[in-house]
Formats: structure tokens, sequence, C-alpha cells
């Protein structure tokens, strides 16, 4: 009865959140033609429903295993394990027909990464690359892999896929049932680039690390306003690691996907973020990611990396169609250009840097105006809160919208020859192996002077962040000290492919570095402390036999009365300049090799 009654109640709240969505613009775009006839033996579940659902996880994984099964062009690997257990399929194609590392990374053509569902609500990418690797195998697309290698996740996180209902994402126009955006451990794998805690994003790190492919393209669906775009999607384009790369991305793949798309009827555009939040009139943002996100995590890399978000307000079936054009483009455009790629992927690789941007801003103008494809809206007074919000009319409309570009250097540190991190921090040390940075395992003890950041002040976030407490803010200074590194110690030059990525883990001022993450957070612990009974019979010895910390200490009385009149802070601050008072405390463990 209970069962019964929760129902009724729940399906009046799904029709109600479908039918309070803005109005639909009508389409029909050249790509339904994409769509198999339902006699088709190799019929994909999501055309069954004519893109109107996605299949769970079980049957996804037994159509992709029928589907490699039935050709020696594609072979079926495990990633791995996710946090519940379940297995991270990836589907490999190859006209070669081997599928080891090594040969895929010695092939004369471009190797391609694409992943779905890395936020589980927003599955796109599954569907349309199950219908494109259906009509290479069983179609008239096998010449696709004539041009490329193809490596395909369909679902990188795949718990949060199985947390699925009618539920998962009330702004989104289908699938029927969506997943959830979190992992089960309730982390999001889009903030996991940097620190790696999930499984998902460890196995697509492994993945980057031994195939080394050529694009890497994540697929998600936006939140957010409403316009005409269907796709859109982006990269780094200014103020990232990787020039050559964005200069290629920019000049040569997307002005072809962008005709692609259009061809096929479909309306591609830049990555969109209102600056209000709600509309475009103050202008369309555009951020500067930390790496902790993947496209930025791969231009950190020096890997051309695509985000895709395609609009959730369109219909799921327009935007599944629209990614198997992306797709399908990307494939022709890296194989057209592949010499191009290596190229620029290379220059970057190379690049000379003495010092490298940690934390950018906004310009103080716009960097220019866009012709934007809007969609009319009007501002109401709510009759229940009192404050004002946006209705989509539903009509397309064309503005002249800002382009505020976040790409302003605020913090720059210049990169030492190596960091030295003590075999104690074992934790980092195998991020940093995971991340496939090279480094020098010490076998025996080595005594070093090497500079370190001392903390002087900090403030650690209010709750956990991605399960995790990170310092907000802090100010440092730097010191130099000797230490004796004991076996199991590592010294990572900065001389490598992965320098840059190097500098933003272990930097403590870059936003995604190990230290604001909070992996050394016991460093802010004091654990030694002193007596009163002890100290004072010392200070008055310290006092007599140093002159001039006489003269220090009577010049901060006079200078700080409310320091006099407290005597803990009298006793502390003598405390502190003792050999007894911890030498660790507040120092971070990163030390600098110049």
């Amino acid at each position: 009865m209970k069962k019964i009654l929760l129902l009724v109640f729940l399906f009046p709240i799904v029709s109600i959140a479908q039918e309070v969505m803005p109005p639909l613009i009508p389409w029909n775009g050249k790509s339904e033609t994409l769509l198999v006839e339902k006699s088709n033996p190799w019929i994909t579940p999501g055309e069954l429903s004519n893109l109107t659902e996605s299949p769970t996880y079980e049957e996804t994984y037994q159509w992709i295993k029928k589907l490699a099964d039935s050709s020696p062009l594609l072979q079926l690997k495990s990633l791995g394990k996710s946090e519940q257990g379940r297995d991270i399929w990836m589907l490999l194609a190859s006209a070669s027909q081997t599928f080891d590392a090594a040969s895929l990374k010695a092939s004369e053509k471009p190797l391609i990464f694409f992943h779905g569902g890395i936020h589980a609500g927003e599955i796109d990418g599954k569907d349309a690359g199950m219908m494109l690797l259906r009509d290479i195998i069983h179609g008239n697309k096998v010449d696709l892999l004539e041009m490329a290698d193809i490596l395909f996740i369909p679902i990188l996180n795949v718990d949060g896929h199985e947390r699925r209902s009618p539920y998962g994402r009330v702004n989104q126009r289908g699938p029927a049932e969506m997943g959830w955006r979190t992992n089960a451990q309730n982390l999001n794998l889009n903030r996991d680039f940097s620190k790696i805690e999930t499984a998902g994003v460890r196995a697509v790190v492994e993945v980057i690390n031994e195939y080394q492919p050529d694009l890497y393209v994540d697929v998600h669906v936006t939140d957010g306003a409403d316009y005409q775009y269907d796709i859109t999607y982006g990269y780094v384009k200014t103020g990232g690691y990787s020039p050559a790369v964005s200069e290629f991305l920019s000049d040569t793949f997307q002005p072809e996907v962008d005709q692609a798309l259009e061809d096929w009827g479909h309306i591609p555009g830049p990555l969109l973020f209102a600056a209000n939040g709600r509309d475009f009139s103050a202008g369309n943002v555009a951020f500067s990611f930390s790496p902790r996100f993947s496209h930025t995590y791969g231009d950190a890399r020096h890997l051309p990396s695509i985000l895709i978000e395609n609009h959730s307000l369109k219909p799921f079936r327009q935007r599944v169609l629209g990614t198997y054009v992306f797709m399908e483009q990307a494939i022709k455009t890296m194989a057209s250009h592949f010499e191009a790629v290596q190229q620029a992927i290379e220059k970057d690789q190379n690049q000379a840097k003495e010092s490298l941007a940690v934390k950018f801003k906004f310009r103080d103008a716009p960097a220019d105006t866009m012709d934007f494809k809007g969609v009319a809206s009007r501002k109401e007074k709510s009759e229940i809160t009192g404050g004002e919000y946006v209705v989509w009319e539903g009509k397309a409309i064309s503005q002249q919208v800002p382009s505020l570009l976040m790409d302003v250097p605020v913090q720059t540190v210049p990169i030492p020859k190596a960091y030295w991190i003590s075999s104690e921090w074992g934790e980092v040390i195998e991020k940093l192996q995971i991340h496939g940075i090279e480094m020098e395992i010490l076998t025996e003890s080595k005594e070093l002077k090497l500079e370190y950041s001392k903390v002087t002040d900090f403030k650690m976030v209010a709750q956990p962040y991605e399960g995790l407490m990170r310092v907000q803010d802090f100010d440092s200074e730097k010191i130099y000290r000797t230490q004796t590194l004991l076996p199991g110690s590592v010294r990572v030059k900065t001389d490598q492919d992965l320098g840059e990525l190097i500098v933003i883990l272990l930097e403590p001022e870059s936003v995604d570095s190990f230290f604001q993450w909070g992996y050394f957070n016991s460093i802010f612990s004091q654990t030694e402390y002193m007596e009163t009974y002890i100290m004072e019979p010392m200070i008055a010895q310290m006092l007599e036999e140093d002159p001039d910390l006489k003269k220090e200490f009577e010049a901060k009385k006079e200078s700080e009365p409310e320091f006099a009149q407290n005597p803990r802070r009298v006793y502390r601050w003598f405390y502190e300049k003792t050999p007894y008072f911890d030498q660790n405390w507040k120092v971070i463990p990163v030390g600098r090799e110049w």
C-alpha cells in the first residue's frame, strides 16, 4: 500500500517538471537519418525508444559485448572496478586488429579517446558512441577506422549511472531515466583530475598514460539558461599551458566540426555561462578552469582536449544525434591534420619556461562581442518569493553579447630545477606516479639543502569540498633548510613533458596543488608544547646571554602593549626562538632544488 501511495505522489511531479519546461523551438535536422530502422539487428537500446530512453548499465554492457564479439576490429576491456564493484568498460576499435598500447601509440593514425557519463545523468556520449561504433562495424562507416583508432568508454561514472530515476536532473529533457551527477561516494569525477580520488578518473588518467591518445573528448550536458545552440563545446583557448594545441583547435578543428554540425542540422556554439547567472544580457563568461576539470587537465598535459556541453533544454534525441556528428567529424578532422596536431603537441611539450601562471583573473574589459543566437525572455516578479525570475519564451532572437575572458595571470611562480618529497608523504608520491610523472626514487639516504615554503597565516574552508578540507587562504615565506631524505624519497625534475602539471600540483600557490587540496593539513598541528616553569628560568638565561635578543624583546613590548600584558604570548615568543620548538610546524614538505 505504501508503494502505491508513493507512486501516486511522485507521478504528478514528473508530469509537472515536463510541463514547466521552457517552450521548445521545433527541430528536425538531417542527422535524424542516422537512426536505423527498428528491424535492424544492430539497433541500439536507445534507438528502440526513438532516443527517449537510455539503457541501464547491464543493458549497455550486454550490447557492447555482443558488438565486440561480432568483429575482430573491436576489443572490450575492463579498466578496473568502481567503488561499488562494477567494471568500467572501454571499447577499442582498430583496423589493424591489434589493441596493445604500444601498437596503438606507434600507429601512423591518430588515436581518439571519447567517454560519456562522467556525470552519469549527462549520458549523451554513451548512446551516440554506441550508434557510431555500430555504423563503423555493421554499417557503411568502416572507413573511419582507416583514418583513426578509437578508444570509447560508454559510462565512466558507472555507480552514478545506476542511481537512475526520472528525478535526476530537473532542467534536462531526457532521457526518461537519468543517472546521478556524482559517484557512490558523492564525489564529482570532473573535479578529480588533479587529486585522483575516484576509480573513474584514475581509469581515465591510466588510459591517457598508457595509450597516449591524440584527442580527448569528455561529453557532458549543460545546466543553465536557454538559447538556440544545441551542441556547445570548448577547450582552453587562451590563458592555458598548450598555446600551439589551442591554436590548432581554434583555427582548424573547431571550424571543421562546426561546419559538419551545421550541415547536419545542428547549431554549434562555444561553452556558454551567463555572467549574471540568469540570461546573457551581461555577457558570456569564459572561465579559467583549473586542472581539476578534464579539458583543463588535458591542456596542462599538452593533450588536445574538448569539453562538450550539450544543451540540457534540447531533447535527448537531438543531443545524441549532434554528439554523433561531432564524434564522426572529430575523427575526420584529426586524420586530415594529424601531422599538424603532432607538431603542435611537440611544440608545447618543448616550451622553455622559467615561470608558470597558476592563477588568473578576468580582463578589465570584454575581449569582444559575439553574435549570440539567443532565446527571448522576460523577467517576472515572483508571487512566492517577491524576487525576479527569468521566463523563457521559446522565440529565437539575435543578440550582441560581450565575451568576458578570465585569462590574465595574477599569480606566477618560478619553476625550480626539481622538487623533492620525503618518503613519509607516500600518498602524494603515489598520486604523482598515477599522473605518469617521471621521478628518481632514492635507494639510500641523502642530505640536501632545499628551499621550502613556510605558512605564516592560513584559513581553512568552513566545510569539506569533494570530501577534503581545503586550505582557503594562506600567506607564506621561503626558508632554506638542510634535510636528510631517506630511501623512498623522490626527486621530481621539471624538465619533462609533464613539467607544467608538476608545478601545478606541487606549488602551494596553485589552486589545484596538493597543499590547497589538504594533503598536507597535518603540518598545521603542533604536538610538542612548553611548560612555564621551564620557560621562566630559560628566558632569563637567554636574555642574559644574548643582548640582541634582549633589545628585540624590549622593542616588541614597547610597540605592542597587548603583547607585553599577555604572559602566554611572551612565553610563546621566546619558545619559538629555542631549538625545542617544532621546526617542521607549518613547513610545506615539498623542497625545491634550484
